[in-house]
């Protein structure tokens, strides 16, 4: 009598396999009443499960150790179970089988099986969260694996791509809802034509791309590779075209995610705030939305509204892009005529345009090579030269182009030579390509300037003279009548000021970079002072004239208002005082005295605006009304130097170098010109590990400046007794409007302006 129960406790042991099991074999069953398979590092865990609000059954994978339960994959995503009569099973011939057992239907099958029976196929949860059917038979290789069938999650280790040999692709496609884990409608895949590029569509809709892959990054995007969380990689060759990535710590949960919404993101588990958090989201901004400015339209954040045609280019339906529809795109001013020789116009840090129609060629071309293959085919509107990857030409419109601060690549757009010119007039500095395909950069004097012929002579003569690896080099000039042109180097990265003073979250500049320019300016300066063979003062050096290459190394530029000094001389003095208010040292604005300290007052402002990142003038601070000057001085009476730091500079940074910068920025603002230092030792001061630098005394230019509020005699402030003091404020205010009105265009100050300015200042202290 005994027999039967022992007999019957034995086979629910073989039905049942314990908690802490990661594999199942056939006869064995996993049934919806708690039952899971564990990997065998407790990270991952297979079982029944219903999504948030939903009373449907599913077989998903999860992390064990996430208190957030969150589906990383899901078997029976489009036959959901309606109650919890669902079993899991895999058969003698390797396949896995979901069924509803009070039904005895079957829900879902891996369609997987395996013609030798007596292989003895395992189902198993593998430590990296891949469910595999494996048998003695193939070894290392899998029968199956969830792996191969991925859902709307990526995880390390997994692939989203392409196998070329076996045509087999790997993609994820989003939820339904947060509901529903049915295939809903985004997909997010590789499109590996001519430039692998990673693509996400809703429904046949292209909402988003990456740009293409050139074998280093994703379209302008960064460099790939490592970071806190992960380790990406990209695969392409001729077996395999493949994204992936690994956790730089096998502590760390991370998982990539196409949600129901589109969304793209990395997230990793925070266990002490119990939540996911998002470290990097794709789709981040309106110019990620998939050809938002329509054929030959170029898309910028930074810009408003953010679409723009490129030079030689207009609306095609100026109406509706007036209406911020930028769908219709731009065409081309001028029509282009293979009778007729173009010419390229060089369109740095750009996305490169969607490669629907185009030519790769993957042989070592030259970038002029490259040129004059585009040039050969009528059909060729532009080219670019991309690292790794060779020659690309397009042949059609050019859609989804955005313009980076940094990073991008060079694309070449072709152009009637008639419209080259009209861009070459139209632009400060723009990029007029030589028949060698050498870029380089114009430089068109208007007539309101302010420089005249002798300033432009002063400035060819000078940059003929000098040669300093920080010191733009002059190429050629052109004077015919009124009109005057310097050709110089070109520089990609443009100016300091658009460069520091137009940054964002995530596209900031790292200290690192900050630092090498600010040493770079302070060895050209140096140059200029005292190692050139004349001694020369540059008296307009400014954010706006200091120019970066390719490698972000800083060059001065300009030299129209320099002046050069002989023998002993090492001071002067003008009537006429032109500049940049902000930058200007006190002595120079007041008396019309410039010497070598007042370069230093003007560079210790730049160095200043580097650490902070915002400009000296317009400077706003909720606490006070003073400028950058004045809260620099602040912060290091109170002890708290590093609050002037910018608070967008994300990476770590040497706190040691940050603080010597800060000091020699105050030293070389201060009040008296002998107490600044020269640039000599500005530059030891630098180049020194641990300085002995001296304490820096009061700033010039750094006093607070509010208008006072008739009602405000109980603060302590200024109170307004007669019509002189109004007529004092009401010319402060005007003065005020006329200087930034003047420094919005860069234009010159009149010394008589200055002087009123300083003498308003006084009179209002």
């Amino acid at each position: 009598m005994m027999v039967f129960p022992l007999i019957f406790f034995f086979l629910i042991c073989l039905s049942r396999p314990s908690t802490a099991i990661d594999t199942l074999s056939p006869g064995q069953t996993l049934l919806d009443n708690g039952q899971t398979i564990v990997s065998a590092s407790q990270t991952f865990e297979l079982g029944f499960f219903s999504p948030w609000n939903s009373e449907n059954r599913y077989v998903g994978i999860w992390f064990k150790n996430v208190q957030q339960q969150t589906p990383l994959w899901v078997a029976n995503k489009n036959s959901p179970l309606g109650d919890s009569s669902g079993v899991l099973v895999i058969n003698s011939s390797g396949n896995i089988i979901i069924s509803n057992n009070a039904t005895n239907t079957i829900i879902w099958s891996s369609n997987s099986s395996y013609s030798a029976a007596t292989s003895n196929p395992v189902l198993q949860l593998l430590d990296n969260g891949n469910l595999v059917v494996k048998t003695n038979v193939l070894g290392d290789s899998y029968l199956w694996q969830s792996f191969d069938h991925p859902c709307d999650t990526l995880l390390p280790g997994m692939k989203l791509g392409w196998n070329l040999r076996s045509n087999q692709e790997w993609y994820l496609t989003s939820w339904r809802t947060l509901q529903d884990p049915s295939s809903g409608d985004y997909t997010y895949r590789v499109d590996p034509r001519g430039l692998p590029q990673l693509v996400l569509r809703q429904g046949a809709q292209v909402q988003y791309r990456s740009g293409p892959w050139d074998g280093l990054r994703f379209g302008g995007g960064p460099e790939l590779g490592k970071n806190a969380v992960y380790d990406p990689m990209f695969v392409s060759d001729s077996n395999n075209v493949y994204y992936s990535f690994v956790n730089n710590d096998n502590s760390i949960v991370s998982r990539f995610v196409v949600n129901q919404s589109g969304a793209l993101n990395h997230l990793t588990w925070n266990e002490r705030q119990n939540e996911w958090i998002v470290i990097i989201t794709l789709r981040a901004d309106l110019c990620d939305r998939y050809a938002l400015c329509g054929p030959y339209g170029f898309c910028n954040v930074d810009r408003q509204p953010v679409c723009q045609c490129p030079d030689g280019f207009t609306p095609r339906l100026p109406e509706d892009w007036a209406r911020l529809d930028w769908s219709g795109g731009c065409v081309r001013k001028t029509p282009l005529n293979c009778n007729v020789a173009p010419g390229f116009r060089r369109f740095p840090r750009s996305k490169l345009p969607d490669t629907a129609y185009f030519l790769v060629n993957r042989t070592e071309m030259s970038l002029v090579e490259c040129r004059e293959a585009c040039l050969r085919n009528c059909s060729c509107v532009a080219y670019a030269r991309t690292e790794n990857s060779g020659c690309v030409a397009w042949l059609g419109g050019l859609l989804d182009v955005r313009d980076y601060s940094e990073g991008g690549q060079d694309l070449y757009i072709r152009m009637a030579a008639s419209d080259l010119a009209l861009a070459a007039q139209g632009q400060e500095n723009p990029s007029g390509e030589l028949p060698t395909g050498q870029e380089v950069a114009v430089k068109k004097l208007s007539k309101d300037s302010g420089q005249g012929l002798r300033e432009f002579k002063t400035e060819v003569i000078l940059y003929l003279k000098l040669q300093h690896r920080n010191l733009v080099r002059l190429l050629g000039c052109c004077i015919n009548g009124e009109e005057r042109m310097l050709v110089y180097e070109y520089m990609p990265n443009r100016s300091l000021e658009l460069m520091i003073f137009n940054q964002t979250r995530g596209t900031s500049l790292d200290w690192g970079k900050r630092f090498n320019i600010i040493v770079g300016i302070a060895r050209g300066l140096l140059y200029l002072h005292r190692d050139s063979r004349l001694r020369i003062i540059h008296r307009d050096l400014k954010a706006s004239n200091i120019l970066l290459d390719s490698e972000m190394n800083p060059k001065i530029s300009d030299f129209g208002l320099a002046k050069t000094f002989g023998g002993d001389q090492s001071a002067d003095n003008t009537n006429r005082i032109v500049g940049t208010y902000g930058y200007m040292s006190p002595e120079y604005a007041i008396d019309g005295l410039f010497s070598v300290k007042s370069d230093v007052f003007s560079f210790g402002v730049l160095v200043l605006e580097i650490v902070r990142g915002q400009k000296n003038r317009g400077f706003y601070h909720p606490d006070h009304d003073l400028n950058l000057l004045g809260h620099a001085w602040r912060v290091w009476n109170e002890g708290k130097p590093l609050e002037l730091v910018d608070a967008l500079m994300e990476s770590l940074a040497p706190t040691a170098e940050i603080l010597k910068c800060i000091q020699t920025g105050l030293l070389c603002v201060q009040q008296r010109p002998e107490d600044r230092p020269t640039m000599s030792f500005v530059l030891l001061l630098l180049d020194s590990e641990n300085p002995m630098l001296p304490q820096p005394k009061q700033p010039g230019f750094y006093t607070e400046r509010f208008l006072p509020d008739p009602d405000s005699s109980s603060t302590g402030k200024k109170r307004f007794s007669s019509s002189n003091d109004l007529t004092i404020l009401v010319a402060q205010i005007l003065v005020a409007q006329i200087l930034m009105q003047r420094e919005a265009v860069d234009e010159e100050i009149p010394g008589a302006v200055l002087h009123f300015l300083v003498d308003l200042e006084r009179k209002t202290k």
